[in-house]
């Protein structure tokens, strides 16, 4: 946790506190840690040493910029600090400072105890009607676990403590300064952070589980029969779900259309023919429209879970979060004078560095020339092994390396003045930081495949070289044997082990396999490879199991290799 703040958010705090607002955007499926990363783990009463370690985004941010409030009071600044806390559940917008009331009702007015606030009760939070003042971290923390305590939550078959709509804690600050002159100026700034709900699928979360017909027919006849009232009741976590996944939608809308005004207007299409980018498709995006569009600093932290089940989920948040990194927001306007002077001499260095690329750079063809290892007559790895060298033509641009690397220093610094990266590690490019990680890794940083060692249909003769390959594949064919227990020593037959829990037997008729082998090749009775001997061996067994019994085969094993 503290890593995430130091590489991720401190950078935004430090521009909220300067008068720019910032917002941070937790994404990902349900149960991958966003929860966790934005407020850490529930905690109740006074805080301990671990409780400090594994606190989130939001009370680390709010305990340094009470710190620069304290501070700046102490010099006679007038500062207000106020917070808001509401969750978002289709179109209707809920205060958890104030028991999850929704945000607009019970309001004298125009609006007074009716449901049509659902349609503005944004505004209400962006115009301030649900901030609660801040004087100390205290207060700040009792204001968190009243919130906690008023969110939805349920449990489902990804995630006990699921949480069942978008979360938005906003801080609000304003700074006055010259307060004695005529001329006193407020400084105002917001942070957003937002918890999005997790995207699920019903299949995995099963949440769908408790779902009833409305009536029950068996046999022509009523069995039972639901009120509405009693279905939508069952129904309650598929809605959920149905609210949580439209809100993501729309952010991804918003997303993508915002990379493709980014891109066509870095082709020169001009503002006016630009797409529109649909906010109000949704209550989350017209509340996070100023962190997703406007002037403020915005960062997108992005979870996945390591369960290879949940693969696909994880490609599509790592795929959302490369579109929002290629989005870049305009100039604005109160820049600092000295930042945009240098920005503009950058620009037109960048200019003039791309002209002399373009005029140095050539195509050029070069050899490259690499040893081939090949078998003879298309053995297919078997049989005789063959080395020839292997001239491969390739074209390169070649003419300009000098100006290509300014050209990168050039870009780095750009990214970094206009905020989109940090001067040491936030920001550096994926290709280099994965050489630097796993410099002197023997897979190259590419992991383990955890399905090798295993016999299955992909298995080639090669890989029979392997005694734990043979050890597997013998189990797999023999394991359901009345006489597995006694000859291998099988006693979890219905489970499938890992290769460090195959029993000893199974070893042993692997290595008797192969001395078998090495004896009929030193007879001249064999010719194949050990490998493709085995493959041939298990594969005439797996066809001739279809009609013969197993324990037959089993049988003539142990009299071959004397196992008995």
């Amino acid at each position: 946790q503290p890593q995430v703040y130091e590489a991720a958010a401190r950078r935004l705090v430090m521009e909220f506190l300067n008068g720019t607002s910032a917002s941070i955007i937790c994404y990902g499926q349900t149960a991958s840690g966003k929860t966790h990363t934005m407020f850490g783990p529930p905690t109740t009463g006074q805080l301990t040493v671990a409780d400090h370690q594994m606190q989130g985004l939001v009370p680390r941010t709010c305990a340094e910029v009470l710190q620069a409030v304290d501070h700046w009071r102490s010099r006679g600044l007038e500062v207000r600090l106020s917070a808001s806390y509401v969750e978002l559940f289709g179109s209707e917008v809920s205060d958890l400072l104030r028991e999850g009331r929704v945000v607009g009702q019970h309001r004298e007015g125009r609006y007074s105890a009716v449901r049509a606030t659902d349609r503005v009760g944004h505004r209400y939070v962006l115009d301030g009607h649900t901030e609660w003042h801040i004087q100390s971290l205290e207060e700040l923390q009792e204001l968190l676990e009243h919130g906690d305590a008023a969110k939805r939550r349920a449990a489902t078959a990804m995630n006990e403590r699921s949480t069942r709509a978008h979360t938005v804690f906003v801080l609000s600050l304003q700074v006055r300064k010259d307060m004695d002159s005529a001329d006193a100026t407020i400084r105002q700034s917001r942070f957003y952070f937002a918890d999005l709900g997790g995207s699920e699928q019903l299949s995995k979360s099963k949440v769908d589980a408790a779902t009833k017909a409305p009536v029950l027919v068996v046999g022509g006849e009523e069995q039972s029969r639901l009120t509405w009232q009693e279905y939508n009741l069952h129904r309650q976590r598929v809605y959920e779900t149905l609210n949580i996944n439209k809100g993501l939608f729309s952010l991804k809308r918003v997303i993508e259309a915002l990379h493709q005004r980014c891109r066509m207007a870095q082709e020169g299409v001009p503002t006016h023919a630009l797409p529109y980018v649909p906010y109000q498709d949704s209550k989350l995006t017209m509340l996070l429209q100023e962190a997703l569009g406007g002037s403020a600093r915005t960062l997108i932290i992005t979870t996945v879970t390591m369960d290879p089940s949940h693969a696909e989920e994880s490609l599509q948040t790592l795929r959302f979060a490369e579109t929002c990194a290629q989005v870049q927001k305009r100039r604005e306007a109160d820049q600092a004078a000295s930042i945009t002077l240098a920005l503009d001499k950058i620009e037109q260095e960048i200019q003039a560095l791309q002209a002399d690329i373009a005029q140095k750079e050539r195509w050029e063809t070069r050899f490259l020339r690499r040893q081939d290892r090949d078998t003879v007559a298309g053995a297919f790895g078997e049989g005789m092994m063959v080395e020839r060298t292997e001239v491969v033509p390739t074209s390169v641009l070649v003419g300009a390396e000098a100006e290509r690397e300014q050209l990168e220093a050039l870009l780095e610094r750009q990214a970094e003045l206009k905020g989109l990266c940090s001067m040491v590690d936030f920001g550096k490019d994926y290709r280099s930081m994965r050489l630097q990680d796993t410099k002197g890794a023997t897979d190259g940083g590419r992991g383990e495949d955890f399905r090798a060692g295993h016999f299955s249909a992909r298995t080639k003769a090669k890989d029979f070289e392997d005694e734990a390959v043979l050890a597997d594949a013998l189990r797999f064919l023999f394991r359901s044997c009345k006489d597995a227990e006694r000859v291998f020593g099988e006693l979890k037959a219905r489970t499938r082990l890992q290769r460090n829990e195959i029993p000893e037997g199974y070893h042993k008729a692997a290595r008797a396999m192969r001395e078998h082998w090495e004896d009929q090749v030193e007879k001249g009775q064999e010719h194949r490879s050990f490998g493709k001997a085995m493959l041939d061996r298990c594969t005439a067994w797996r066809g001739a199991f279809k009609h013969t019994s197993r324990d037959a085969a089993l049988s003539k094993l142990v009299q071959e290799c004397g196992l008995a």
